[in-house]
């Protein structure tokens, strides 16, 4: 996988109801706790306007880059860019990654989300940097993309992008907590993401 993955183990999805200062606070706070290149923290805030949204971002990088976390915009390629962000994390719907690495350059990383295991394979064959494979457990979060797919999905993934020699790292989300992480790494998952669990237990990182 790229070199600044391969440390990786948490990704920290940001909560948009959370005041500005308070995530900063608390993203610097979890970036310390965190060996360095262990935690990515993913900034996802739909409804953000895009002026706000570059200040979150440069007061993030300014907070998580110091203690070796990376940081990547969900979906906003244009403010992960303005704001120096590490990169972007594509929905399954959102633009082509062919377009979003012509865009992004060869240094920034491109993850995307997918829903199966073959979905997570070809998005590793277009050229993501991350997968985020989910939901593998039931999460609030994650409600409207179905039953959850259980770790044997991760399993399943992790065997194609084997076959395919793949260097994308896959990322385990949906109700995600401390057993359950370690129970995603066994399934074949580099790394897990989260919300609520991510922030309340820098611990993941290290499972």
């Amino acid at each position: 996988m790229p070199p600044r993955l391969a440390a990786l183990r948490l990704v920290a999805i940001t909560d948009p109801a959370l005041p500005a200062a308070e995530l900063v606070t608390r993203a610097r706070a979890l970036a310390a706790a965190c060996p360095p290149g262990a935690l990515l923290v993913q900034v996802r805030d739909k409804a953000a306007e895009g002026a706000a949204l570059v200040t979150l971002v440069r007061a993030l990088v300014a907070a998580v880059r110091p203690h070796g976390a990376l940081l990547v915009v969900n979906d906003r390629l244009d403010v992960a860019l303005a704001a120096g962000a590490d990169g972007v994390h594509l929905p399954e719907a959102g633009i082509p990654l062919a377009d979003a690495r012509a865009i992004a350059g060869a240094t920034r990383l491109v993850g995307t989300s997918r829903h199966s295991a073959a979905g997570a394979a070809e998005a590793a064959r277009a050229g993501a940097d991350l997968v985020q494979l989910g939901p593998i457990w039931a999460t609030p979060s994650k409600a409207a993309y179905g039953a959850p797919l259980g770790p044997a999905e991760l399993t399943a993934a992790r065997a194609l992008l084997d076959a395919a020699r793949s260097d994308a790292c896959l990322v385990a989300v949906g109700g995600i907590d401390a057993a359950r992480a370690q129970l995603a790494r066994e399934a074949g998952a580099h790394a897990v993401a989260a919300i609520r669990a991510a922030w309340a237990d820098a611990g993941l990182a290290l499972r």
